[in-house]
């Protein structure tokens, strides 16, 4: 498989023949509604074993390897005619393998509303290991706003995908509050209500994990924030639940900004079982239903 940023100039059908695919298939695997209106910049996914490659001038085996994502062994491997030389000429035509390295798993998380339109949910389930279901909000006083969660949970379960629980100190009615974290992560006896809360909810409706999403904590609650996430961590793990916390995307440790300091990386990497990086902070697809 290879991702595709599109160029100017670029049209699905130059991509096709750059690839040797065809461009009904690069519309189909990429869902492209206007195919004739690529974007610059746009990523394309090209799912093929191998390509062709056709050498211009500056290409060497080493950059190639690099670019499509394998090595300078498989190269020579896949084309015998260059006797095992490092030696390429500009017009030669190279059969490149790719997507056929693999370098370890990959764990794919989803995060979905209740009210997913099912024809989504159902396309999307067979390449997600994790649905996180968005979101149990966390109330002042320990207890969990309901949410129509047992669908999904079922769905996922009949696809082979675990279903994770999602708390969030988002208000109801509002969006995430600095000032509720502060209220949970400053009481011990509320955080004992949560987290039985947590435990009957994750036992009651057949949850494989939870996905502990809290932002916008003061800075001043980093310690209180940590030591939440490792008496959750100390309380179900050991049931056998995995635990997961949702990261802002920190470019380093000194970060400034609400949504960053609060977030302590080497603390959430020694308690949790996978963190994820909300790296659509940075930017995200919507579409309107």
């Amino acid at each position: 498989m290879i991702i595709h940023v599109v160029r100017p100039g670029e049209s699905v059908y130059t991509i096709a023949r750059r690839y040797g695919v065809s461009p009904e298939r690069i519309i189909s695997d990429n869902e492209l509604a206007f195919p004739d209106r690529l974007v610059v910049g746009e990523t394309l996914v090209i799912i093929a074993d191998t390509i062709r490659h056709t050498v211009v001038s500056g290409d060497s085996l080493f950059r190639l390897a690099r670019r499509y994502g394998t090595t300078v062994q498989a190269i020579q491997d896949a084309n015998p005619q260059l006797g095992g030389s490092s030696r390429i000429l500009p017009g030669t035509v190279l059969v490149i393998p790719v997507g056929l390295q693999k370098l370890g798993e990959i764990y794919v998380n989803g995060y979905a509303f209740p009210n997913i339109d099912r024809q989504v949910l159902e396309k999307t389930l067979p390449h997600l290991s994790f649905l996180s279901i968005f979101s149990y909000q966390v109330r002042p006083d320990g207890s969990l706003g309901a949410i129509n969660d047992t669908p999904l949970i079922e769905a996922a379960r009949q696809a082979g995908v675990a279903p994770f629980m999602v708390i969030t100190n988002i208000e109801e009615g509002a969006s995430f509050s600095s000032e509720l974290a502060g209220t949970i992560l400053g009481s011990s006896q509320i955080q004992d209500t949560l987290i039985q809360n947590v435990v009957s909810t994750l036992q009651s409706k057949n949850y494989y994990g939870l996905d502990i999403d809290f932002e916008y904590i003061y800075p001043e609650d980093r310690e209180a924030y940590n030591a939440f996430v490792r008496r959750v961590s100390e309380r179900i793990r050991p049931l056998g639940y995995s635990l997961t916390t949702a990261l802002a995307p920190k470019t380093s440790a000194a970060q400034r900004g609400l949504l960053y300091e609060a977030h302590d990386y080497p603390v959430h990497g020694q308690l949790v079982d996978h963190v994820i990086l909300m790296t659509y902070e940075w930017g995200y697809t919507y579409e309107h239903g």
